[in-house]
């Protein structure tokens, strides 16, 4: 037991070895720090301390846009070069990834999952308060999801996937390909989860260190990401 334990331990060291590696690769930098953990058929992996000088131009121009498209374009690249990497170091079927980025605390988040294992609902003691919170925040800026389910990934990050929580008007966009516009809308509706960020903590009984927020346009939903102290 205690052998296999320390090879699955070594499979994550691995892993979040080689996820630093692709970066560089792909971006000529890697970041300072990265951390892979796995739970419940999911990998996560969490980045620290990692943006590029022309990303960093960028941002501080206000260009955001662009900061996002070219990160994305090579992140993409990135999420499937590492999905092999881990189904094969973890025995596992990956076919799907989400990420968001902290660009104000240089940090972020990528979750690999299977499309075909999505069951997300866990029990938890603070779910209920999570959910209804997210309801309160979701109807001040946006939706309210037709449907909530929550699962602790590690330690420090929780999170929540809202389901049915487009507008009309976001599907007809998404459908013509308006993904900047949609890029700038989703970044409003974080920044408003942000200003509750303290409310989260409240609730989650530790301090909430990053909000992160992934789409998936495709099928409607939002996956919010709470990373805690």
């Amino acid at each position: 037991m205690k052998k296999a334990q320390s090879q699955y331990q070594e499979n994550l060291l691995h892993l979040s070895s080689t996820f630093s590696k692709i970066l560089k690769q792909r971006f000529g930098k890697g970041p300072e720090t990265c951390a892979v953990t796995y739970h419940s058929k999911r990998v996560t992996v969490y980045v620290r301390n990692f943006i590029t000088p022309a990303e960093e131009v960028l941002v501080d121009s206000g260009q955001m846009n662009l900061a996002i498209n070219f990160r994305n374009a090579v992140m993409d690249r990135v999420a499937k070069e590492f999905i092999r990497e881990a189904m094969v170091s973890l025995d596992i079927s990956l076919d799907s990834y989400y990420y968001d980025w902290d660009y104000e605390n240089n940090t972020g988040v990528m979750l690999l999952q299977s499309s075909t294992d999505k069951y997300f609902n866990e029990a938890s003691a603070i779910r209920g308060k999570i959910f209804n919170q997210i309801m309160f925040v979701s109807s001040e800026v946006h939706k309210v999801p037709k449907r909530l389910d929550l699962i602790r990934l590690n330690q420090n990050i929780v999170v929540v996937e809202c389901k049915g929580i487009m507008l009309q008007v976001e599907k007809v966009l998404y459908q013509k390909g308006h993904l900047d516009i949609l890029q700038e809308r989703s970044r409003e509706i974080k920044d408003r989860y942000l200003e509750y960020k303290n409310v989260f903590a409240s609730i989650f009984e530790r301090d909430v260190l990053s909000i992160y927020m992934a789409w998936d346009y495709a099928e409607d939903s939002c996956y919010i990401f709470f990373y805690l102290q």
